[in-house]
């Protein structure tokens, strides 16, 4: 990262080098001094890139060039290239003198509140973002397409849900965002978001409004349909339930272990508990679900004892190997051996449990983030849908185990 900044510096070095180009010396002997200044300054920052002191090039570049009609892009990329370093409250004085600028062409004064907006947020000055993007967005010219983007990540911070769907409503108006998935899938969430506010005060018509709502967005809302199903169940329709739980399958089989509690609750109630084992043994054989063979094996065991359960373990784990299974497989063969081979077993287990308490279970497939809890949106990236489970252990353990 440190060697791209290097290189954008010397992009705008460059470009500071062309704009002394067009202070040639045709010019009056005034501007062969601004002129001389310029070039003196020019060779500053260029001292300071070569030194790695990428602050100081950029404070250099600043002070060297004149804000005028053919500096301003260079000022708000210098001022955006000192958010990204973090130098939040330079990069919002760069944006501010600008925006101070009298006469400023109303292109220019867009993109200079956009900028501003950005460095409001990266401060956490959110309430003064929202003043600005508000402002691009009455004005009602091309700009105000990045300000509903802008206002939408406002709005999410704060869970100001229903301004997020107003938000991302106008901005699907566009045909360029129109079909776009990660506006679309936001828009179905914040739609949950108040459903679930609504389904945790028992207001269920107004929890089944927003999840219809959520589908207008996002036609195969996982989310969605975990709370459909949720709500079905609480009203005792099991069988509906079950149905929206199998249609989560249908669409995204990695949220399996999402789905084995209410399954087996429905099950239950309908008392068709041999109904639920013969799905999870699906569920094992064509998902290779994990969790699904850690709550057969237990049924297996409770019913019949631990061979076949130790059978089912095994052969799992020579498919699709995990730190649960291991645990779960040594568990059960502690039961029944001598003493100097449950002793070994015993300190194996203890290990592999160490281990799996310091593992993460989950990562973020945009930004790599690691966690043990399922999260809808990435605490990290703030990007909805991209949590997944990560497999934990490679093949040759789970073989080395399961003999």
């Amino acid at each position: 990262m440190e060697s791209l900044s290097f290189y954008v510096l010397l992009l705008i070095a460059i470009i500071a080098g062309w704009l002394l180009g067009r202070l040639g010396p045709s010019k009056s002997t005034r501007t062969k001094a601004s002129s001389s200044d310029l070039f003196q300054d020019y060779f500053v920052g260029l001292n300071y890139l070569l030194n790695d002191e990428p602050d100081e090039a950029i404070d250099t570049f600043i002070k060297a060039l004149e804000i005028n009609s053919e500096t301003i892009e260079t000022h708000l990329a210098l001022g955006a290239l000192l958010r990204r370093r973090g130098k939040v409250d330079k990069a919002i004085n760069v944006h501010q003198a600008l925006l101070a600028r009298p006469n400023l062409e109303r292109d220019f004064s867009n993109s200079v509140r956009l900028q501003l907006a950005l460095n409001y947020i990266a401060a956490g000055l959110l309430d003064r973002a929202e003043r600005l993007l508000q402002e691009v967005l009455d004005d009602g010219a091309e700009a105000k397409w990045d300000a509903l983007r802008q206002l939408i990540t406002i709005y999410q911070t704060e869970k100001e849900w229903e301004n997020a769907i107003a938000c991302s409503s106008q901005l699907l108006k566009n045909a360029r965002f129109r079909k776009d998935p990660a506006l679309l899938g936001g828009a179905a969430h914040y739609c949950c978001e108040l459903a679930e506010q609504y389904l945790h005060n028992n207001q269920v018509s107004q929890a089944r409004a927003e999840i219809k709502r959520a589908f207008t967005f996002e036609r195969k809302s996982i989310r969605a349909m975990l709370l459909l199903a949720d709500i079905e169940q609480r009203g005792g329709n099991y069988k509906v339930a079950i149905k929206e739980l199998l249609r989560v399958r249908s669409v995204k089989r990695e949220f399996i272990s999402q789905l084995l509690e209410p399954l087996a609750s429905c099950h239950e109630s309908l008392g068709s508990r041999s109904d639920f084992e013969k799905l999870l043994r699906t569920m094992v054989l064509e998902d290779s679900s994990t969790e699904a063979a850690l709550m057969l094996a237990k049924m297996i065991s409770a019913r019949s004892g631990n061979a076949e359960a130790i059978g089912l373990l095994r052969e799992h784990l020579e498919h699709s190997p995990s730190q649960g299974a291991l645990i779960e497989l040594l568990g059960l063969q502690l039961h029944g051996v001598d003493e100097h081979v449950a002793s070994s077993l015993e300190s194996l287990l203890n290990l592999v449990k160490a281990q799996a308490q310091g593992s993460s279970e989950h990562s973020c497939h945009h930004c790599g983030f690691e966690t043990k809890s399922f999260f809808w949106m990435c605490p990290s990236c703030k990007q909805w849908d991209k949590i997944r489970p990560i497999n934990e252990l490679p093949n040759r353990q789970a073989s080395v185990a399961s003999k």
